[in-house]
């Protein structure tokens, strides 16, 4: 990864641009004496709740545990069906899969987004993703949802900062969970996640579970206190990133992107569709640049041909995620747009 001369992912550059601010943030947080559950978390869990229009949000210690205790907390247990999009990131089933329930996919739309609800049994839950920072139909999806009354959760663990129909995502579904993974928009230095309800009933279920209830499960002080800082400059880390879109959209008018350019996406992955998708990652890492495929098989890889999954298939072998964050700087994207557009695929 050190030999890239683009690195995939920057969250180096944004502890270069904050260091001091986060340092000491960190510090603040050891020296207090209280490095769990303290004034820095509950200040966290108080801003994020303000911030998304919720009424609680639980801190915990990946999203991975926040999508299994909220689905705990709606009532879900290993009885249960729990229907979600064929493609998505493995935590995704991973967390249905430790509550004991059965899975039910269903294949995505074009964009990776959950698609057609109507061809499969009624499930006990409908769990979403957003997947790349794109916001599903919510709409849809509510009414499906209350159609059957079932709970509708939201997996939102790439879609921080992104918008759906003026609603912020993190206040859409009956619960809502966010990652702090290096990885995402809001990147913790470590890891945590965070779980979003208006119900009292589920937050309390979730912070007993969090704790030695049935899990242990703790978003540290010190990452806690360096996320208030990361959400203080959220807006305008946001900015920067649709900069960076921008900036490719304009060396490279007619890449096939998976980008809501209608809607107000989060810009956390920037995804390209190419039929010469393994040649040009190949192509992109001799000239140094670091690329990822998300993901190189759907979820339900092992299915024997009882559903298909076009959409979800097409992604899969079509996909590849260029660089996109705030610090990535404009002659590195001219740079890697220039050398896609060297491509040549003779």
């Amino acid at each position: 990864m050190t030999g890239y001369k683009i690195k995939y992912n920057g969250v180096d550059r944004l502890f270069d641009a904050y260091s001091w601010r986060l340092t000491r943030r960190a510090k603040a947080a050891w020296s207090s004496g209280q490095v769990l559950q303290g004034q820095f978390l509950k200040q966290l869990e108080t801003d994020i709740a303000e911030k998304y229009n919720r009424k609680y949000a639980v801190g915990v210690g990946s999203a991975t545990d926040g999508l299994y205790f909220a689905m705990r907390a709606v009532g879900l247990n290993k009885g249960s069906t729990v229907m979600c999009p064929v493609l998505s990131y493995i935590a995704t089933a991973n967390a249905i899969k430790r509550l004991g329930a059965k899975i039910q996919f269903v294949d995505t739309d074009q964009m990776g987004l959950i698609g057609d609800l109507q061809y499969k049994q009624v499930p006990d839950a409908v769990v979403y993703v957003n997947l790349f920072g794109n916001c599903a139909d919510y709409v849809k999806l509510r009414q499906y949802c209350t159609k059957h009354s079932i709970p509708l959760i939201e997996d939102a663990a790439q879609s921080q900062g992104a918008v759906y129909k003026k609603i912020p995502s993190g206040g859409l579904g009956d619960i809502s969970i966010f990652s702090f993974d290096p990885m995402k928009n809001m990147p913790s230095f470590g890891g945590g996640g965070m779980v979003l309800t208006d119900n009292e009933q589920q937050y309390k279920q979730v912070l007993s579970m969090r704790k030695n209830g049935m899990y242990n499960s703790m978003l540290s002080e010190d990452h806690a206190n360096q996320l208030l800082l990361i959400l203080d400059k959220f807006k305008k880390l946001q900015k920067m990133r649709k900069k960076v879109y921008q900036r490719y959209r304009e060396h490279l008018p007619n890449a096939h992107f998976l980008i809501d350019e209608k809607g107000k996406p989060s810009y956390h992955k920037l995804v390209m569709i190419t039929k010469h998708r393994d040649a040009l990652q190949k192509h992109l890492a001799e000239a140094g640049i670091e690329t990822k495929i998300h993901y190189k098989e759907i979820l339900d890889s092992k299915y024997v041909g009882l559903y298909s999954y076009p959409y979800a298939d097409s992604i899969c072998a079509n996909a590849i995620s260029l660089p996109i964050y705030p610090y990535l700087k404009n002659d590195e994207i001219d740079y890697i747009c220039e050398t896609i557009g060297k491509f040549d695929v003779r």
